[in-house]
């Protein structure tokens, strides 16, 4: 890892991480509306969309050790792996039994990518240069997810409008571009990303299983004895909420009104492209906000 210089280990950590978001940017148009057109109504949605939530949420810190244990490389390819087979379930999904497991594997992709990456990005940067800044990086993830998001939803809607492909309806082809895409995404994670040395091996993921109880515990005492922590938790909270309802409930009101699945994906394919461009400008700004205003206004 100390072999990369700095400029190496930023260009890899946003390939990385833009290769990451990509497959999501071609589902965002056509995911609500095809578990729909396979037959699912928006309450089983609902249902379905709640196993990702409820597996992240007793995921997130009993794997945080994972790792540390066996390397960021190996958890890494596991997750993006576990996010190839819930995609390549999705594409042929066709009951509420199986988009539940789709959803499952997904919480599970989740939780596993969730910090190991940027984890790796930190150390390797400072392998390379103890004195290197490594903030601008993680700040440029930011937008780089935002402008890959915009582009597959983009490329979601225009693959849309071109209509099915053979007996492949309309809004499955976005699906096997995401399955693909993640493919690429896998395969260049195991060539870009080098770690310094060997994991800690058994040992180290016995003492990371052991520990993550207390883990949790010791995360929900903060969460009691914080004011600051729990606000920052309530707005995520409510935010998500309202980010999921949009999200799930725009795509069907879409269709309702323009009359069509097909042409609401369509739509919603470079609708959703602006939306994520702002946001990768607003990422981009953010910095700039800091420094001029300060975090509180």
């Amino acid at each position: 890892m100390s072999a990369l210089s700095v400029r190496q280990v930023r260009f890899r950590y946003l390939t990385l991480y833009g290769l990451r978001w990509l497959p999501t940017g071609l589902m965002i148009p056509v995911m609500i509306l095809l578990m729909q057109e396979r037959g699912l109504s928006l309450s089983e949605i609902g249902l379905v969309s709640v196993a990702q939530g409820l597996v992240v949420l007793a995921l997130e810190l009993p794997t945080g050790g994972l790792a540390d244990a066996l390397g960021r490389k190996p958890v890494l390819a596991a997750a993006w792996t576990l996010s190839l087979v819930s995609l390549g379930l999705f594409a042929v999904a066709d009951s509420f039994a199986l988009f539940f497991l789709v959803w499952a594997l997904q919480g599970v992709y989740r939780a596993l990518d969730s910090g190991p990456l940027e984890s790796w990005y930190v150390d390797a940067t400072l392998a390379a240069d103890p004195k290197a800044e490594y903030e601008a990086g993680l700040g440029f993830a930011g937008t780089v997810s935002g402008v890959t998001i915009a582009g597959g939803a983009l490329l979601s809607g225009g693959l849309i409008a071109l209509g099915p492909v053979g007996p492949v309806s309309a809004l499955t082809v976005p699906v096997l571009v995401a399955i693909a895409l993640q493919a690429v995404a896998l395969a260049a994670l195991l060539f870009l990303l080098v770690e310094a040395g060997p994991a800690k091996g058994a040992g180290a993921l016995r003492a990371s299983v052991v520990e993550a109880p207390r883990m949790v515990g010791q995360a929900f005492g903060l969460l009691r004895r914080s004011r600051v922590l729990l606000a920052l938790v309530a707005v995520e909270l409510f935010w998500g909420f309202g980010m999921v309802t949009f999200e799930s409930l725009l795509p069907v009101r879409l269709a309702e009104v323009v009359g069509n699945p097909e042409r609401a994906a369509a739509l919603l394919g470079p609708a959703s492209s602006a939306a994520w461009l702002a946001a990768a400008a607003g990422a981009a700004l953010t910095p700039l906000l800091l420094r001029w205003l300060g975090a509180a206004p």
